[in-house]
């Protein structure tokens, strides 16, 4: 792997530390909380997709015995909560918008009872007209679903159309000049793109424990991505000091982006503050298909201008994703304007990025967070322009592709891009030479590029008396192995072995803050932090044994637990000679600490307007190429083999790498053909793991990856991340073997056998 010779502890295999808890069962999840004198809550929920609320009577409910507590928005603070637009209460608030909001919720001695008080509850809804479809949903005589919008506080800078009407979220990029760009171009290609909802179905659904200790101080138990944002959206929410609530997550039984919203938490806090006994919330998994977040579905529409050689010259992009009834997320339709243009060098280009409110449930992050929707447009559309102009779907890629000291069409320059060599090193692993096999059996390419990395994040790195190391990170183990990356870079940067570091991670008591993982930030960012925390403390270490040894510091050198005079390998002194006094001598316990955010550069506004978030650290790319063989007569698609190459930097842990691109590469298999959360006019019609199909063993194909000689200078260790981009090529790359072995192209997902048994029909007449 990538310049793991040069390393001690990084590129080595090294086990998970959860590995163990997690197989003998001993790993606690928030679904294993029990307390004692615990309450059960159930939310009462929405049955129709916007209407006014005109009265709630809870009266029946208060009065079934068990019941301690029933809450509404009346018993609320008013206040409202969102990533960047804050427009949501804990629940309903005059209105309803979509089916499965929140409008009341009970605390009851059993899960019984309070289903049956969740029944009892009864209101009178006004109903209103309901739009579900975002591009109806931006026509001026739409219905207005959030109707002081324009109101509402944005963590963002605001363009024309953000605010008004449906569009809650609007970004802009201009570069060049797009109309000479097209006039330019001896063909235009323009198409059409739909995606669907996906949900992040994880096997753990949301829940919290909240209780109130004996001090009065609120503690969550929960299952979260992002513990310190949980703590304090809860402090603005319940009005509450941020010091008076302490977050606690457990393990995480997978999280995808789905866990990094606060669902749970609001309504179980509120229970236990108004009973004083802990409350416990858990979504039902129908509750996870109808109330929680799901990938943002959405229309696509694409149109590039090219010379006859192939060069892309111009493109023009308008991006409409359906948010749902709020707008957790305008981050995933930011990134998914960034994703537009792919890996390619395009010299004009102009993007219209829009999240449009519609009566549906939430659109929110999941893995590959907007990147997918507009990838899977544009390499679509890269094979269809590679076909008509009879050039190689890969060498039409390699003619275009970015390299270093190449700029975005956001204008940032690139320093850290290898995506030509992905494409190169994809090609000969399956010995590339035409797209076609065999009759109805093809080989499907496609390129991406993910932003990685930013957003603030924090460490500590202490060390102990006998020589091991400590560290604390606010930053999430979701199961990616995050506790265990952290323990490597620790150890590599105090020339210590991984069984040497402890990692806590999470608790808001004990740690420092991060604002969540999400978007490849877990190893690049929080791993950064780490490192220059660790590099900190051996500042220290080093300044210490240098006074004790009479030398200046850069005589010294650390390794296996000793500082070394460079001059003597026989002059040294152990960690535990210099830390076991520590307390007691000149100097102290030596503590490193690091706080650090790398998204701090803004873009050029001459370019870019209403980005969501300032200027990432690095990106990643990665070539898939998947062998497909499809049932003419079935329509069935049969993935036989993916071949992945990723350029994600030096790689600190293989088996790590391994599992997060087998991942991804299902995750985006899933997307492409299987899994579609189908919603009629507003009610989602399959709300289950059993309906609501995912792949399976069966449907996975033979894997074979690799990466690429790259080192981020950027990242600790030269580390990019891998989790988002290994999802996005999946869904183009089947598409475009469709194409090549049937001569069918679809242009909406999931790619069904009907509709390539439609496709062949059109075909053939």
């Amino acid at each position: 792997m990538t310049r793991s010779n040069e390393f001690a502890v990084i590129g080595k295999t090294t086990s998970k530390t959860d590995a163990i808890a997690k197989v003998t069962g001993d790993a606690r999840f928030a679904t294993d909380i029990y307390l004692k004198n615990m309450l059960w809550a159930r939310v009462m929920r929405s049955t129709v997709a916007h209407a006014r609320i005109i009265s709630i009577n809870t009266e029946k409910a208060k009065n079934l015995d068990g019941v301690k507590a029933v809450l509404t928005s009346a018993d609320m603070p008013d206040g409202k909560y969102g990533a960047l637009v804050l427009d949501m209460g804990v629940f309903a608030q005059d209105k309803v918008r979509y089916i499965g909001e929140a409008v009341a919720a009970v605390a009851a001695v059993d899960e019984k009872t309070a289903a049956r008080a969740v029944e009892l509850i009864e209101v009178e809804y006004e109903e209103l007209l309901a739009v579900f479809d975002p591009l109806e949903a931006m026509q001026p005589e739409a219905p207005v679903i959030h109707d002081d919008l324009a109101a509402y506080t944005t963590l963002f800078e605001r363009t024309e159309r953000a605010m008004t009407g449906n569009v809650n979220y609007q970004s802009n990029i201009n570069t060049g000049d797009i109309e000479a760009g097209f006039a330019a171009a001896d063909f235009i290609f323009e198409d059409t793109y739909e995606v669907q909802k996906q949900h992040p179905s994880y096997m753990e659904p949301n829940s919290t424990v909240a209780d109130v200790d004996e001090t009065g101080r609120l503690i969550i138990y929960n299952t979260t991505q992002r513990p310190h944002i949980n703590q304090a959206i809860l402090s603005s929410l319940l009005g509450i000091p941020i010091s008076k609530i302490r977050v606690m997550p457990c393990h995480v039984g997978g999280g995808f982006g789905g866990k990094n919203r606060t669902l749970t938490e609001p309504t179980a806090a509120a229970l236990a503050l108004k009973t004083r006994q802990p409350v416990r919330l858990t979504f039902s998994h129908e509750e996870e298909f109808t109330s929680a977040t799901t990938r943002h579905s959405g229309v696509l529409k694409m149109k590039t201008g090219v010379k006859k050689d192939g060069t892309l010259i111009a493109s023009d992009v308008k991006l409409y994703y359906d948010c749902g009834a709020y707008a957790p997320t305008p981050n995933a339709v930011w990134l998914g304007a960034i994703s537009s243009s792919g890996a390619y060098k395009i010299p004009n280009s102009r993007v219209e990025a829009f999240s449009i409110y519609t009566n549906k449930m939430m659109g929110g992050a999941f893995r590959g967070y907007g990147a997918p929707q507009a990838n899977f447009a544009r390499e679509s559309q890269m094979d269809r322009i590679a076909r008509e102009l009879n050039i190689d779907p890969i060498e039409l890629r390699l003619k275009n592709c970015l390299v270093a000291g190449d700029s975005l069409h956001t204008g940032q320059k690139l320093h850290s891009v290898r995506v030509k060599e992905t494409l190169e090193k994809a090609r000969d692993m399956v010995a590339w030479q035409s797209p076609k096999l065999a009759p109805n059996r093809a080989l499907g390419v496609a390129c991406g590029i993910f932003a990685c990395g930013g957003f603030a994040t924090s460490s500590i790195v202490k060390l102990n008396m006998d020589g091991t190391a400590s560290v604390a990170t606010g930053a999430m183990d979701m199961g990616q192995g995050l506790r265990t990356v952290m323990g490597q870079i620790t150890a590599e940067e105090l020339g210590i072995s991984s069984d040497d570091v402890n990692v806590v991670i999470g608790d808001t008591d004990l740690t420092p803050f991060d604002v969540g993982i999400f978007g490849d930030r877990g190893t690049h960012t929080t791993g950064l932090a780490v490192k220059k925390a660790a590099e900190d403390a051996k500042i220290q270490l080093l300044e210490a044994a240098a006074d004790a040894m009479e030398v200046d510091v850069s005589a010294l050198e650390i390794k296996d637990k000793k500082v070394f005079d460079k001059s003597s390998d026989n002059r040294f002194l152990h960690f535990r000679e210099l830390l076991g006094g520590g307390q007691y001598k000149k100097g102290g316990p030596i503590i490193g600490k690091a706080s650090i955010n790398p998204t701090e550069q803004p873009f050029d506004t001459n370019i870019v307007q209403g980005a969501a978030s300032k200027m990432f650290s690095t990106y990643t790319f990665a070539t898939h190429i998947v062998e497909t063989e499809i049932d003419a007569k079935t329509g069935e698609v049969k993935v036989i083999k993916a071949t992945a190459v990723h350029d994600c930097g030096t790689v600190i842990n293989p088996a790590g790498l391994k599992g997060q691109i087998i991942g991804g590469l299902t995750t985006g298999l899933g997307y492409a053909l299987f899994e579609d959360v189908i919603i009629e006019d507003g009610q989602v019609k399959n709300p289950s793991f059993l309906e609501c199909r995912m792949p399976t063993a069966v449907d996975i194909p033979e894997v074979e990856f690799a990466t690429v000689d790259e080192f981020d200078s950027r990242g600790p260790f030269g580390a990019k991340g891998v989790g988002n981009v290994s999802v996005i090529n999946m869904a183009p790359a089947i598409a475009n073997a469709v194409d090549a072995a049937l001569g069918v192209r679809i242009k909406s997902l999931p790619i069904t056998p009907g509709k390539i048994l439609q496709g062949l029909e059109e075909r053939a007449n």
